[in-house]
């Protein structure tokens, strides 16, 4: 009989080695998350002595998460019931909520975000509204800063540092022109220069009306993930003026959050990073780059600039949610 288990970090190490995980189901993931005061498990699906599947759960008051963990070559059966099984995990460690969001792919979709290829998933749907969870799919139209269902994904199997620019659209490709005369160029951006990097996304992110993280939270980000996260910037006559982090894992670059100080906008700076990043990433032997969130928006500046260089938008499943009322209700009365 399968059952699920808590195991020990070192054994769940060496199942990622053999594993292509998302960095979101990563042990320097897990130690990021318990530096901002959330519990974590490493759970896995057993047969005797063999893991079929494993993942990360995490918890921050009583509000238990499983994302992106994948099927990693399971069968649909399996996969299924370390999910069902996850959730009474969670349910007898005093969950007040369970959610999870595999990392199955719904559809992908073009750059109006017409869809053009699809996936059932009632093999997941099914058997997971069954045991009693709520189901919530479709784009969002506002920035989702935590997880994202819906991210834009860049195949770089058959490219090369020479001819992917030739891949992106004209405009991104004028815009690439234009930084170079400018003559910006690409630099490391040191622990003691986050302050001023963390300046930059804010300038960004006010523009766009999303929320930026402490200062604090970059450099967890640095002292876990170590050599794996790559904070980059753009310099102009000697001033940095954008700047992002970028995980470097197996087989995927993530991009996964930047900006661009809104006074030297009309630089295309971006644009001139991510060119940098992309080869950087096919130099390291990635087979994806990923650009990480868009939004609803066909006509939106997120989904444009991304899909400038030329890739897919992958929609994922969606977020299966499990919340146990009784003991949610005792939580408020209890905090009060």
């Amino acid at each position: 009989m399968k059952r699920l288990v808590e195991i020990l970090k070192e054994e769940y190490q060496n199942y990622c080695q053999d594993k292509n995980i998302d960095w979101l189901q990563s042990v320097e993931f897990a130690e990021m998350r318990k530096k901002r005061g959330a519990e974590c498990y490493f759970v896995a699906l057993k047969n005797g002595k063999n893991i079929e599947v494993a993942g990360l759960i995490s918890s921050k008051n009583k509000r238990f998460d499983l994302v992106m963990v994948e099927q990693n070559g399971v069968s649909q059966a399996d996969f299924i019931d370390f999910l069902v099984k996850s959730e009474e995990f969670a349910r007898e460690r005093g969950a007040i909520s369970y959610r999870i969001l595999p990392k199955v792919v719904r559809a992908f979709r073009n750059d109006k975000l017409e869809i053009i290829e699809s996936n059932n998933i009632d093999w997941l749907n099914k058997p997971l509204l069954k045991t009693g969870f709520k189901y919530h799919s479709g784009f969002k139209h506002e920035f989702d800063m935590d997880v994202n269902m819906h991210v834009y994904l860049k195949d770089l199997t058959e490219l090369s540092e020479d001819d992917v620019a030739s891949t992106y659209n004209q405009t991104t490709r004028r815009n690439l022109r234009a930084a170079i005369k400018k003559g910006v160029n690409v630099r490391k951006v040191e622990e003691n220069e986050f302050a001023d990097f963390v300046a930059i996304l804010k300038s960004s992110n006010q523009k766009n009306g999303v929320g930026t993280r402490d200062e604090e939270y970059y450099h967890n980000l640095k002292t876990c993930f170590g050599e794996q996260a790559h904070f980059m910037g753009v310099e102009f006559e000697g001033k940095l003026i954008s700047a992002g982090v970028f995980i470097f894992s197996k087989k995927e670059v993530v991009y996964f959050e930047g900006g661009s100080l809104q006074e030297y906008r009309k630089i295309p700076a971006s644009t001139f990073l991510q060119d940098y990043m992309i080869k950087e990433a096919i130099r390291a032997g990635a087979s994806k780059y990923n650009f990480y969130g868009i939004t609803a928006e066909p006509k939106a500046s997120l989904l444009r600039f991304k899909a400038g260089f030329r890739g897919v938008a992958v929609e994922y499943a969606g977020e299966y949610c499990k919340r146990y009322l009784l003991r949610t209700i005792l939580s408020k009365i209890f905090r009060k």
